[in-house]
């Protein structure tokens, strides 16, 4: 649903709540999209109370925020097939586990080679739950700027390095297939 500076509602909401506390700034990047559409969709947010500012140029959600999200998440998984997202996390559940045994050694080029072979199963998800699709683009950028020498992309917890948008994906997943953890 067009929100605000047209940004989906559903992946704003929940990029907030992901990443707990946000600014425009990071908004734009997450979401892939103009820095004026993000401020547009931050300041929406705010003036329907969906939001708060919890720092200087940040905000997290309001229990209001929270419930909409739920409602568009609950409305959301209405339209996802329950077994195919099913075989997509179980799919997914052996490369998690190479993930986390190799996070904390990684160098691009292994991240880059799980990448390639987990694709298949983010093209999945993406079919599923085309609002995920732009996860493939994060993890595409986390691994460029890894490739070319800036290593805080593999793990760094405050970007959306490599490893941060894999944790994110993972919930996206967990609850697109209501799975508990």
């Amino acid at each position: 649903m067009a929100f605000a500076g047209n940004v989906d509602e559903l992946a704003l909401l929940q990029a907030v709540r992901l990443k707990e506390q946000v600014s425009a700034a990071v908004l734009a990047e997450h979401l892939g999209v103009s820095a004026a559409s993000a401020q547009a969709a931050y300041d929406a947010l705010l003036t329907q109370g969906k939001a708060e500012e919890v720092a200087e140029g940040r905000i997290g959600l309001t229990d209001a925020g929270l419930s909409e999200l739920e409602d568009q998440l609950d409305a959301e998984r209405v339209s996802i097939d329950e077994d195919s997202i099913a075989e997509v996390y179980e799919s997914f559940v052996p490369f998690h586990e190479e993930f986390v045994g190799l996070i904390e050694s990684a160098d691009a080029e292994q991240l880059a080679d799980l990448d390639r072979r987990a694709s298949v199963v983010f093209d999945d998800l993406s079919a599923f739950v085309p609002r995920l699709s732009r996860y493939q683009d994060l993890f595409a950028d986390a691994l460029a700027k890894a490739a070319a020498g800036e290593s805080k992309w593999i793990s760094e917890p405050v970007i959306d390095s490599y490893a941060t948008v894999w944790t994110e994906l993972r919930k996206e997943l967990l609850g697109a297939s209501g799975t508990a953890e």
